[in-house]
């Protein structure tokens, strides 16, 4: 075959893969995923798949709830910020990365906290682990892939007895326990990873064939010879500046070959199956709910016929309650364990409590504001 017969432009995406956390040689930290960016590959995806997103956030309200009662709304910091106000963001936190951290401030005398503020869990990264597997301090970067500009500041891990002078400054790191890992939690969705990832890439890919106006891709030939690799190169970019968006969605083949007819040849190159795309989309939002165990797609808003239900807000009961007692459940009570013990040290010696939200408004009780209108 003659070489260079056919020449064809292409490009590749990067996958996001379960994090390999290991200790790096010369650092005083665990690497905490590629490049040590696993977190903020999560955030990627809950920007980018509204799935995904609309699930995070109806997880993070299902375990605010109402939010907690009789101490919600005391301040905790000098930045005005409430109980409520740090609980909402640790419950974000802990839905999105099955974590949160919190920056705890001791009194003088170290038998009080006095201030707590919330740290974006992507922001922390943990120590080497001392000889009895444990932590003794964390390191906090406002931008962990820019450390020149953002260098890490050491903080001393919480710790009761040893929280005075330099050391009353501390960190409070809570992660859920994922078997074979020490120092970092892996997101409870994190079967469904590539499924999200998917789904964005499923809206971009569809938003470029529009901005493209290529639709939904074109093979172009010319038939004019062979050009140098340097000429390919020439008219591959001024073809793609001219017609192409920033995305691969709709790009096109560019080829050059000899042939009879001379000039350019374009062959518009259709999907085999017109179903394609909404089969994908069905299964991946299928997926998406499964990793975050919603077993309804109307808890986000999202109708779906035919679910044998005698009404919507009969499926939206039933699921919810499913919802509330697996999932919301058990996280809010593991946050209000964690966020209560640190509490208890700020002088807040009671249970907290939280009213799960109700999204349904029984229909007896409408008939009894009616009623009372009448």
């Amino acid at each position: 075959m003659e070489e260079n017969k056919y020449s064809i432009q292409t490009g590749q995406f990067a996958t996001i893969e379960v994090p390999e956390i290991k200790e790096v040689r010369g650092k005083e930290y665990y690497y905490y995923g590629k490049k040590n960016l696993f977190p903020e590959a999560l955030i990627g995806l809950f920007d980018n798949s509204a799935m995904h997103h609309a699930c995070v956030l109806a997880i993070k309200d299902g375990i605010i709830g109402e939010g907690i009662e009789l101490i919600g709304d005391e301040y905790i910091n000098q930045k005005g910020e409430t109980i409520n106000d740090i609980f909402e963001k640790i419950s974000l936190d802990y839905t999105l990365f099955n974590g949160y951290s919190l920056n705890l401030v001791w009194n003088k005398g170290g038998d009080k906290i006095v201030e707590i503020y919330h740290l974006p869990f992507d922001k922390v990264r943990a120590g080497l682990p001392n000889e009895e597997e444990e932590v003794e301090e964390y390191f906090y970067s406002g931008d962990w892939s820019n450390l020149r500009k953002y260098p890490h500041t050491a903080y001393k891990a919480f710790d009761i007895t040893d929280n005075k002078g330099d050391n009353s400054n501390q960190i409070f790191y809570y992660k859920e326990y994922t078997p074979g890992n020490l120092v970092y939690p892996l997101p409870a969705y994190i079967g469904g990873l590539s499924d999200i990832e998917l789904d964005g890439r499923i809206s971009r890919f569809h938003n470029s064939n529009v901005e493209n106006g290529l639709a939904p891709s074109l093979f172009l030939q010319f038939n004019n010879g062979i050009p140098t690799p340097e000429e390919q190169r020439s008219i591959y970019n001024d073809i793609n500046t001219t017609f192409s968006g920033e995305q691969n969605a709709g790009r096109f083949f560019l080829n050059f070959a000899d042939g009879a007819d001379r000039g350019l040849t374009v062959t518009p190159v259709s999907a085999e199956n017109d179903d394609y795309y909404i089969t994908l989309e069905a299964r991946v939002t299928s997926r998406i709910l499964t990793s975050h165990r919603i077993t309804s797609p109307l808890l986000l808003g999202v109708h779906t016929p035919g679910s044998g239900f005698s009404s919507n807000a009969e499926e939206i009961r039933t699921a919810y309650a499913h919802f509330e007692s697996t999932v919301c459940s058990p996280m809010r009570r593991k946050v209000l364990t964690s966020f209560g013990y640190i509490l208890k040290l700020s002088g807040y010696n009671v249970a907290l409590t939280v009213e799960p939200k109700r999204i349904v408004v029984e229909e007896t009780t409408v008939n009894e504001s009616e009623t009372q209108q009448q």
